[in-house]
């Protein structure tokens, strides 16, 4: 009985966690960063959905410097920045900070920026357009 409940408790866990944190799950949508040739940065339109994430990776090397913009009509709409193999904890949580992310990267390898809308056009699948702009040098 024990043990039922204990794994039963485990599960009940686990999915209040998902529930919690929408952000550690695999994106909706997944896009690379195309920097044109010559420059050192990029411009992103486009438009997120209620509760979608979207994902924009790009690799980048320890060292060098990136910035990120997230440009909406809505206040509500944030991005965060995740380093290399991450499991979904961010560098720059976008939702708990205020400006922009503007950083020396820690390490090489791929890093993820990840769109997403909270609140009330979250809850009512409201569509947002945004603009990002991310820059590596």
């Amino acid at each position: 009985m024990k043990r039922c409940l204990r794994s039963a408790s485990a599960g009940l866990l686990g999915a209040m966690l998902l529930m919690a944190s929408p952000f550690v799950l695999a994106a909706d949508t997944s896009q690379a960063v195309q920097f044109q040739k010559g420059t050192s940065g990029a411009e992103i339109k486009g438009k997120i959905t209620g509760g979608d994430v979207s994902d924009f990776t790009l690799v980048a090397k320890k060292g060098q410097r990136m910035q990120v913009y997230l440009k909406s009509k809505r206040l509500t709409t944030y991005y965060n920045v995740m380093g290399p193999n991450s499991s979904g904890e961010a560098l720059f949580n976008g939702s708990m900070s205020e400006g922009n992310y503007d950083s020396i990267l820690p390490e090489s390898g791929k890093y993820t920026i990840r769109v997403y809308q909270m609140g009330g056009v979250k809850d009512d699948n409201k569509t947002t357009p945004f603009v990002l702009k991310v820059r590596i040098y």
